[in-house]
């Protein structure tokens, strides 16, 4: 960057004792000092002269350059580079957050991010080396554009186009022109980074730009600022590369500073400004997950295998729960059913559904919620089967609308037969809804059609050992609840079977016989299984139902997490026009301890802070912005001391007073105290901050010699610019007096005297006493007249 003389103070760092030494460049007539600010090895100041005769000589009263250096310093360039890799680094991976990228994609892309850290000079100087990216620039763009017209999404084709560029200019990184462009492709692949995830992978992603993007920046511009002073390529230009007087510890502090008052405005205006749609982030979509068991079909051993999965698919908030909370509780979150079964495969029948009858943002399962219902708040994973987990005794349920152009969208929620409840419109964020349970849960109705119905009983050929196993355990009971209790019992009690993940071999035979007849283990869906034939045997409609029993307490969210682990099937049996639960798991399949340990606590930490993340910012709405408002006006009001109480401390509910009366001013002298104390310690912590300063300074005064040359050669170039001379930033002051001379300036003498007082006190050993300061510093001031005066004949 340019130094201006006006930054010649001399008063930065320690004065080196011998030259020539690293940062010193020979140019022309004399030695050409590098004196930047902040520089351990010299003061701040310009690029000064010294006379080739004192080369050797040793700046008086300083330890040496070798023991000045400081702790902790970088190579200038060797800085850049890291911080532009971590920043192209960070764009990168918020592009690889969505699914736009295979596995195989990802891989080869960090392959190649990381082989491009090794191109360096003199491979980025060859012309066919420069000439082969320029080439596959637009060799890769055809091939995406084909893409495009073969009927690629857009988006993936623009997305890996992107990072492509990153890539290339990743490995041709030569001037600062490339720097920025790798800034503006880095912070433009943040912005593509939140329509292919809103998670919190890319709030950590968001946070790391914050932090980088100052250092990217600041480091950028400095070396387009050495570019322009002393040209790319030249070797004065590597040699301030080689430099360790940009990257101290004390300038990636100060930069990082930079970012908090940004980001404390880019936060205020995100909370502050007017929202227009239900979660500014979430239509941008979210990533769903598979779960096995709630689509069209499900396969005999492929849902009840997932036990140990960690993954948490929903967290429930019960309205009066157990306090203290429990460390686990049995919460049967019913899913869908099937209603036919095939050689070891459920299904369901195909249907659209009714929508259900809403009242406001109630909608009506069984009939309208009342005062004593339990209320389960359940926030929902975004998954690939867009199912609604009722608790058991669910009657109504409340989801709350998204907002799209300022209007209210009520989702539509439909009825299937099975009660199969699922919710229409895109996959968004974590949905959000409230189950209001009743307290009696015995069953509930459901009108089946006579062609459903039908379905209920039926029992596929060959599962004749089945049902004469049904008859033997029912024995000579007729009432339909005793025949399920004990068909119940057998499976499930009395060591007949036992619970287990592992697979029975069934290579070739039917599953449900090997379990029921040879193996006699299995996991929930063997059970469940055999429960709903034998029923259907002995002429009771039943049917499969999958969903997820039980749920963990997490600490850090204060809910119940439910995760894969918690998948489990069981059966439905209808009972004099009721849908009655039976369960014929044994009890070591049902309930599981809940897991602990450091990963277990880790895991639900994250998951804690994504939820808030998800709550707080993605799904961050007119309404929440409407709460937040209020809370702050509540806040204000508790300022003023205002709780909504006459003077006289009783309620005032007058009417028109109440609502329009005046507000008594009554102010807390407690937050007074504290707001005037906060000021007077920051006060008193300036003034001591600053006399600090002074006193650090003064501790690095120069010498009275030194510091009255500088303020001379001061004078002298204040003179020189006002007579149009004023010395350019790359020339020194020994080689500016002597192009003065030979251009016929007519002070030039008096310039090349001062100049010489100046070096020989400033560098030398030459003294400058008070009585020629002044005499040379009055000549300084001639200089302007004299140039200005006209040229004799």
């Amino acid at each position: 960057m340019a130094r201006a003389v006006r930054d010649l103070d001399f008063r930065g760092g320690d004065r080196c004792r011998g030259l020539p030494h690293a940062g010193c460049f020979r140019t022309g007539s004399g030695e050409r000092h590098r004196l930047a600010a902040g520089c351990g090895r010299h003061p701040a100041g310009p690029d000064l002269a010294v006379p080739r005769a004192a080369e050797a000589m040793p700046c008086r009263g300083a330890p040496s350059c070798s023991k000045a250096k400081k702790a902790g310093r970088m190579r200038f360039a060797l800085a850049h580079k890291l911080v532009t890799y971590l920043f192209a680094g960070l764009g990168l991976t918020a592009l690889m957050l969505g699914t736009t990228f295979s596995p195989i994609e990802s891989s080869f892309l960090v392959v190649a991010f990381v082989a491009s850290w090794f191109a360096e000079a003199p491979l980025l100087d060859r012309a066919g080396y420069t000439r082969f990216w320029n080439i596959a620039a637009v060799v890769v763009l055809l091939l995406q554009i084909a893409r495009g017209l073969g009927g690629e999404a857009m988006l993936t084709i623009g997305v890996q186009y992107a990072a492509f560029l990153q890539i290339s200019r990743l490995s041709h990184r030569k001037t600062a022109a490339d720097y920025q462009q790798i800034a503006i492709l880095g912070f433009l692949h943040l912005i593509a980074g939140t329509v292919l995830s809103a998670g919190l992978d890319y709030a950590v992603v968001f946070f790391g730009f914050v932090v980088v993007m100052p250092w990217m920046l600041a480091l950028t511009h400095i070396r387009k600022e050495l570019e322009s002073q002393h040209g790319a390529g030249t070797p004065m230009l590597r040699a301030e590369l080689d430099s360790k007087e940009f990257a101290t510890p004390a300038f990636f502090g100060g930069t990082t500073l930079l970012a908090v008052p940004l980001f404390l405005l880019t936060a205020a205006m995100f909370f502050a400004f007017p929202r227009v749609g239900f979660g500014v982030l979430s239509h941008l979509g979210a990533r769903t997950q598979s779960v096995a068991g709630f689509g069209d079909d499900v396969e005999l051993g492929g849902f009840g295998t997932i036990r140990d999965d960690p993954t948490v698919v929903m967290r429930v908030k019960p309205a009066n729960g157990p306090n203290p909370p429990q460390q686990s509780i049995s919460i049967r979150l019913r899913g869908t059913s099937f209603d036919r079964y095939s050689e070891g495969r459920w299904s369901r029948t195909h249907s659209n559904g009714v929508a259900l009858k809403r009242l406001q943002e109630e909608y009506i399962v069984f009939r309208p919620p009342l005062p004593e219902d339990q209320a389960y708040e359940i926030i929902l994973d975004p998954m690939e089967e867009a199912v609604l987990f009722l608790p058991e005794g669910t009657v109504a349920l409340r989801v709350p609308p998204t907002v799209r152009s300022g209007r209210d969208r009520y989702r539509r929620i439909t009825h299937a037969p099975g009660l199969d409840i699922r919710y229409g419109g895109r996959v968004e964020a974590p949905l959000t809804y409230t189950a209001h349970v009743t307290p009696k849960r015995r069953g509930f109705p459901e009108r089946i059609p006579t062609a459903l119905r039908k379905r209920y009983v039926e029992v596929p050929a060959g599962y004749e050992r089945v049902a004469a196993l049904a008859r033997k355990v029912v024995g000579d009971a007729t009432n339909p609840n005793a025949q399920a209790q004990l068909v119940e019992r057998y499976l499930r009690g009395n060591g007949n079977f036992r619970y287990t993940l592992e697979q029975p071999d069934t290579e070739g035979k039917d599953p449900l016989h090997v379990f029921l007849f040879d193996a006699k283990a299995g996991h929930c869906e063997y059970f469940s299984t055999a429960m709903a034939l034998m029923m259907r045997s002995l002429g009771l409609p039943a049917r499969n139902v999958t969903g997820f029993l039980g749920a963990d307490y997490n600490p850090y969210g204060d809910y119940y997490a439910v995760r894969n682990g918690h998948a489990h099937s069981w059966v439905e049996v209808l009972i004099k026009g009721r849908w009655i639960t039976y369960d014929p798991t044994p009890a070591s399949g049902q309930v599981f301890a809940a897991p602990s340990g450091l990963a277990v606590k880790l895991r639900q930490m994250m998951d804690a802070m994504r939820v808030r993340w998800a709550d707080y910012i993605v799904e961050y709405n007119i309404r929440d912005q409407a709460k937040a408002l209020q809370r702050l006006s509540a806040w204000y009001r508790s300022l003023r001391g205002n709780s909504g109480v006459n003077r006289q401390g009783a309620a005032d509910d007058s009417g028109d007073d109440q609502e329009f009366g005046p507000i008594p001013f009554r102010p807390d002298w407690r937050w007074f105290v504290a707001i005037m104390s906060t000021f007077g310690v920051g006060v008193l912590f300036a003034r001591w901050s600053r006399k600090r300063r002074r006193q650090t300074r003064a501790g690095r005064q120069l010498d009275p010699d030194r510091d009255r040359a500088v303020r001379l050669y001061l004078s002298l170039e204040s003179s020189l610019r006002s007579a149009g001379q004023a010395r350019p930033p790359d020339v020194t002051p020994i080689e500016h007096a002597e192009e003065l001379r030979s251009s016929g300036f007519p002070a030039a003498d008096e310039v090349r005297e001062v100049t010489d007082a100046y070096l020989a006190a400033r560098f030398g050993e030459h003294g400058l006493p008070p009585h020629d300061y002044h005499r040379l510093r009055q000549v300084s001031r001639t200089i302007r007249a004299k140039a200005k005066r006209p040229p004799t004949a």
